[in-house]
């Protein structure tokens, strides 16, 4: 319990996870009334046009789980001192998991509910919140891998805004395998971003283990 409360503090003092959040949601509230005009005007966006402003600002989640995870391996980080308080590596990986979850859900659910409400799909909201949060997670397990958080933001931002759109326009059906699948089609892509999760989530702890700090 005291290793979770430390946990929650640490990411809850982190000065970089707040702007994150704080511009996310901006981004979020700019590009869902872009998107409300456009529909307002006439513009046919297709039947999920209320989450097309996630599909965007989903590399806000990607960034705070990067940072969340890798300002722990910064110059003068903090890994070390947390090993000694808790040497046991697996269940310590489950609590950061669990303390980014909560701080990460609230986030991601106003994120959500921006959106989906504002765009007529509030039965939308619960899978989008899921979502992001589950972006998020997939974002530290990178960033925990990685232990940078510049290296670990170019891979995954080059993953969703580069790899993936081209690899939809080349074949359909690698959409459906694809991590941000979800963002597009909720109900084609959730069992892609869960497992994309859960194994990075399983890659990171097992090297969390196996590396030195």
């Amino acid at each position: 319990m005291n290793t979770a409360r430390a946990e929650l503090r640490k990411l809850l003092t982190l000065p970089s996870l707040r702007l994150t959040a704080l511009l996310t949601w901006t981004a979020n509230l700019l590009l869902t009334y872009v998107y409300a005009s456009a529909e307002f005007h006439g513009e046919s966006l297709g039947e999920v046009a209320a989450l097309a402003p996630l599909g965007y600002t989903q590399a806000g989640f990607l960034v705070l789980g990067v940072l969340a995870a890798a300002s722990e391996y910064q110059e003068g980080g903090q890994i070390s001192t947390t090993l000694l308080a808790m040497p046991r590596r697996l269940p310590l990986q489950a609590v950061k998991a669990v303390a980014l979850t909560v701080v990460a859900l609230p986030v991601a659910a106003v994120t959500a509910a921006t959106s989906t409400l504002a765009g007529g799909a509030g039965t939308w909201m619960p899978a989008a919140t899921a979502y992001l949060t589950l972006t998020t997670l997939l974002g530290a397990a990178v960033a925990g891998v990685v232990r940078r958080a510049v290296p670990a933001v170019v891979l995954l931002l080059g993953l969703y805004f580069i790899a993936g759109p081209l690899l939809r326009a080349r074949s359909c059906t690698n959409a459906a395998y694809l991590p941000d699948t979800a963002a597009l089609d909720p109900t084609r892509g959730a069992a892609a971003t869960v497992t994309w999760t859960l194994s990075v989530l399983t890659l990171a702890a097992v090297t969390f283990r196996r590396r030195d700090a």
